[in-house]
């Protein structure tokens, strides 16, 4: 729950009346990390605080607001930034501000570890000539500081890794 005294960059509704309200999305109780993938946290949308979005956004079952912290996206999404995402996006996710999730440092209770970063994958043809695998995939930072590395996931990786989300505004 948001602490009452927290200033935000929008209107937080509550219970029945965010539920209802045709231009309110959930918001998620998560900080993503901008950094490295954050601690075990849940992604869950089950929620009672609702964001009223400003004039030019409609709401849909997909959208969400969370918080992002850290600083390996501070050319895009600035420290502790709230931002509108869209939940399970569909088609190419390359050159995206995504979400991820990253399977093997999931915990079990919670659900799994996420990260906020720009998406880019390598693909190659799958054995047989069915379709095609994911070589690599790179989750690039985009920072003024030069020490944040970009956290690359080789092919045998390629089914820890699960993009939750991209990034559709940031709203302040």
């Amino acid at each position: 729950m948001i602490d009452a005294t927290t200033e935000l960059p929008f209107t937080v509704l509550r219970g029945e009346e965010g539920r209802t309200n045709s231009r309110a999305v959930p918001l998620i109780p998560l900080q993503i990390a901008a950094g490295s993938f954050s601690e075990s946290q849940a992604l869950d949308t089950d929620v009672d605080e609702w964001v009223e979005l400003p004039d030019g956004f409609s709401a849909s079952e997909d959208l969400f607001v969370a918080q992002v912290v850290g600083e390996s996206m501070n050319r895009r999404i600035p420290n502790g930034a709230w931002c509108l995402f869209r939940a399970n996006p569909k088609g190419t996710r390359q050159g995206k501000i995504v979400v991820a999730q990253h399977r093997s440092i999931d915990d079990a209770e919670t659900g799994g570890s996420f990260t906020v970063k720009k998406y880019y994958s390598e693909k190659v043809a799958a054995e047989g000539g069915a379709g095609w695998a994911h070589h690599r995939i790179t989750l690039s930072p985009e920072s003024t500081d030069s020490s944040f590395q970009p956290i690359v996931l080789g092919a045998e990786e390629q089914y820890e890794v699960r993009v939750l989300a991209e990034l559709v505004v940031v709203l302040v």
